[in-house]
């Protein structure tokens, strides 16, 4: 992974939003992960704020899959990726607020996230293993080495 984050956006989402743009990125040529750091810049509330669906979205659609994200004062880390490269490195960051998190907005609770990428190959997966890691390490974002045992 890169160590430098790209400012995709910050958004302050209405009770009206679906699924909303967060802004553009675009990975560079060979990479097949896309790591999202999200940070909740609206104030603390006493309650948490439920996930949302956050996804990488080119004309081939959400190739590298889409994660359920949650809001944290701290920012954490998401990664998506199947493993392989999209066939369209540019594309566009999208966040869909689930509703619960909509009824706080409604009441007058302000729901601000800002959005950071970068990108780089995770090594989470060849033609010769049948299962790509979807396990990763939540200080940085790094693919976990998932490890198989045999107890026969």
């Amino acid at each position: 992974m890169s160590s430098n984050w790209s400012v995709v956006g910050t958004r302050t989402f209405t009770p009206d939003d679906l699924t909303e743009v967060v802004g553009s990125f675009s990975m560079a040529e060979g990479d097949d992960t896309l790591w999202v750091r999200m940070t909740l810049e609206s104030p603390a509330t006493p309650w948490p704020w439920s996930y949302g669906i956050l996804g990488f979205l080119t004309p081939q659609g959400y190739e590298l899959g889409s994660v359920k994200a949650y809001a944290e004062a701290e920012s954490e880390v998401f990664r998506l990726g199947i493993g392989r490269p999209p066939s369209v490195r540019n594309g566009l960051l999208t966040f869909e607020p689930r509703s619960f998190n909509l009824g706080w907005i409604k009441k007058g609770n302000p729901l601000t996230l800002k959005f950071e990428c970068a990108s780089g190959t995770s090594g989470g997966g060849s033609a010769d293993i049948a299962v790509v890691n979807s396990f990763v390490r939540n200080t940085d974002g790094s693919g976990l080495q998932l490890v198989q045992i045999d107890f026969s």
